[in-house]
């Protein structure tokens, strides 16, 4: 249906417009910062990539608000006055330059930047401090220390711990004894597959004392949810104390322990 002569119907238009806007501006702003959000962290390689999860996040929201700042004035400017064409051109060469180089240069940037911070957190250190052989099993885990003869083993009711000392490198070997499982502490915001019959590892260094909650990050069966297990991390002189205790069979923390890293279970 045609408006009368005379008048217009931009006005109304123009207010729908802004109210959806502002109906959805909420949601979105939402989004953005669930996003944004992840758990604090707590070793040297986490802080890597959380150093550069931000410098993504704050490229994306750069990016977002020129294009959407762009796109408004276009819309504002440009909206239609009257029948009349505006002016027309086919080329811009140095504008066509210009956004073709400079989203080609941030993608270099990133990337050399990703490449940098995979370094390393998958970098192996010299001469790490400790050593701890992890094998995931149905439904637990079990911590081995060969270096000192010690193995944690979990059970349904005693999740494993993991006792290492702060500051120090550690250098995990990670394995499976049945089916595929997965290493993961949220604050490491790193995670580790457990395949059966093959070995992968990493080195971490944890950077504040503190327990340091974990779980299985892979579906593996009925009682995937009892695969929890905490990292314990301690001064090292609490470390070297609690090793002791453990092949002196004095002590026992949450698990199993035993003073012998034989097998799995």
């Amino acid at each position: 249906m045609r408006a009368p002569q005379g008048t217009s119907v931009r006005p109304a238009r123009a207010g729908r417009f802004v109210a959806t806007g502002r109906r959805y501006l909420p949601v979105a702003a939402t989004v953005l910062l669930a996003g944004a959000c992840m758990p604090a962290a707590a070793t040297e390689q986490a802080r890597r990539t959380s150093d550069l999860y931000a410098v993504f996040m704050t490229v994306a929201a750069v990016v977002a608000v020129i294009v959407w700042s762009l796109v408004t004035w276009a819309i504002v400017r440009y909206r239609k006055r009257s029948d009349e064409l505006p002016s027309q051109f086919d080329r811009h060469v140095r504008l066509e330059d210009f956004w073709t180089a400079v989203p080609l240069l941030i993608v270099i940037g990133l990337f050399a930047m990703t490449l940098s911070a995979l370094a390393q957190v998958d970098g192996r250190m010299t001469n790490p401090a400790v050593r701890v052989d992890v094998t995931g099993f149905r439904w637990q885990w079990q911590f081995d220390y060969p270096d000192a003869g010690v193995s944690v083993v979990g059970t349904a009711d005693q999740p494993a711990v993991m006792v290492i000392p702060v500051g120090q490198a550690v250098h995990l070997e990670i394995t499976s004894a049945d089916v595929v499982h997965s290493f993961y502490v949220p604050r490491f915001l790193f995670k580790r597959d457990a395949v059966p019959g093959r070995t992968t590892s990493f080195d971490l260094t944890v950077a504040e004392a503190g327990d340091y909650a974990g779980q299985c990050a892979e579906f593996c069966g009925v009682f995937h949810d009892r695969m929890t297990l905490v990292v314990r991390a301690v001064s090292t002189a609490d470390f070297d104390a609690w090793l002791a205790a453990q092949k002196a069979g004095t002590a026992l923390p949450s698990g199993r322990v035993t003073a012998s890293s034989t097998g799995t279970p």
